[in-house]
């Protein structure tokens, strides 16, 4: 079957605008490692700030932290009353890595026409959408007529290493800069396709929480010539490690889930199994590339990711550690992942310590009852005519939890051409060899004007 997609036929305007725009941020390179001075936002910062000189946007820069600059743009609507939105962008990426074909910080276009693709570290994430936000204002703000509702832009540091000098930072310092109605950003907009023809596109409502945990282990010193029958704490925290690995979580099926079960092209048998609780863990070796995701949405995950112990090596180790990383699903407390944990230990729960790690964050979920997600429909079905908005939970964490928090509607939202799956999003993302291509900036960029036209008319 043909996919059928309203693009136009030759990038316009909103396209080749967001393109350039989407080069210069990249090859800012503002890459955050997690330390308080890398990112560098302070360049792209000053890219947008240039982009919407003589356009007759507010802008204001706000610095938390030397280099660490986020840009907050403003469009007064004709009714102060009316409603207002925010299109929450970053700026800063995570290390490139080594292995990429071209330049990660190059920005080249690579083949022709909509088919082409711009290479780089945070084409995709989410450069690419920060991009589009920032057009799509200055296009309103250049047109001559003003909408009713207020549009706010941001472009904010530090998403990638949890928001604390930027969307965190705003909201908690400056909240008059963001007080808005409802928030659009990342992830989102994949297309699903069933033979061939896209029947749904994702809509990203809300997200997994966090609840890190450290195992602390205990043991005891002595020369490691003679290890057997040593109180070893590393081998002890490999026991542990070994169990919570075994101790699978229950998976939980949500009103979410069966939507995105229902757009996948998988035969019915698979499709009733996805959405039982009973017969998932199965089936799901049947999503290949997807397997990993699916599991993550429908499951509380535990990853021991860093395991450290001992001082010297002819010593056995006096003392051992673990840190869990603990995606929770909504409803799972802390509480909760902590008594999975005991019973997962079993007879090492008695010696082994569970301690906090890092902030906690809830899982959060916006309705779907609110005048953005109705137009976040509205633009799913004029772009792919076929095709129903599909309503996901993230398994990772992004900005707009900060904004649920406050009560605040938050959707993932962007607009993949009819190429992409969710296996390849997935890849890509913070992967060597990122890019995006121009027929999804394409898409992207007039389905969120078409969006912002809807919410502020």
């Amino acid at each position: 079957m043909t996919e059928q997609v309203n693009t136009s036929t030759a990038p316009d305007d909103l396209t080749a605008q967001t393109v350039e725009l989407l080069r210069e941020l990249i090859r800012n390179a503002c890459v955050a490692d997690g330390s308080p001075d890398s990112g560098g936002e302070a360049r792209s910062a000053a890219t947008l700030q240039r982009f919407f000189e003589g356009s007759g946007v507010e802008t204001e820069l706000v610095e938390p932290h030397p280099g660490r600059v986020s840009l907050v743009a403003t469009l007064p609507g004709t009714d102060p009353d009316g409603p207002s939105l925010l299109l929450l962008g970053h700026t800063d990426v995570v290390p490139a890595g080594r292995g990429w074909t071209h330049d990660p910080f190059g920005a080249e276009i690579v083949g022709e026409g909509e088919s082409a693709e711009i290479w780089g570290r945070g084409a995709l994430d989410m450069l690419h959408l920060t991009a589009a936000y920032a057009v799509v204002l200055r296009a309103l703000a250049t047109s001559g007529r003003r909408l009713r509702g207020r549009l706010v832009f941001a472009g904010v540091a530090d998403e990638e290493s949890g928001g604390f000098y930027g969307a965190q930072w705003l909201i908690a310092n400056r909240p008059e800069l963001v007080k808005v109605d409802a928030v659009l950003s990342e992830t989102g907009g994949i297309p699903l396709a069933v033979g061939g023809e896209v029947r749904g596109v994702t809509v990203t409502v809300g997200e997994k929480g966090m609840c890190g945990r450290r195992l602390r282990v205990p043991g005891h010193p002595r020369h490691a010539s003679t290890p057997w029958g040593a109180d070893n704490a590393v081998i002890t925290a490999a026991s542990a490690i070994t169990r919570i690995a075994e101790q699978a979580a229950t998976a939980q099926i949500d009103d979410l889930w069966p939507q995105y079960v229902a757009a996948l092209d998988v035969p019915d048998e698979v499709r009733a199994a996805l959405t039982d609780p009973e017969r998932i863990d199965a089936a799901l070796p049947e999503l290949g590339p997807i397997a990993g995701l699916a599991h993550a949405v429908t499951h509380t995950t535990y990853s021991p990711d860093i395991v450290r112990g001992g001082d010297k090596l002819n010593v056995v180790p006096q003392s051992a550690h673990v840190d869990l990383d603990i995606r929770t699903l909504p409803g799972v407390s802390a509480a909760d992942v902590d008594e999975h944990l005991r019973t997962a230990l079993g007879p090492l729960a008695a010696r082994v310590s569970i301690e906090p790690l890092g902030s906690e964050s809830p899982a959060s979920r916006s309705p779907l009852e609110t005048p953005l997600y109705e137009a976040l429909c509205e633009a799913v079905e004029a772009a792919y005519p076929a095709a129903k908005a599909v309503p996901v939970i993230a398994p990772g964490a992004a900005d707009s939890r900060y904004f649920r928090r406050l009560g605040i509607p938050a959707y993932g939202f962007g607009m993949f051409s009819p190429r992409w799956r969710h296996a390849d999003f997935r890849h890509l993302v913070h992967s060597v060899d990122e890019r995006v291509d121009i027929a999804t900036v394409d898409l992207a960029v007039h389905a969120i004007e078409r969006v912002v036209r809807r919410v502020l008319a």
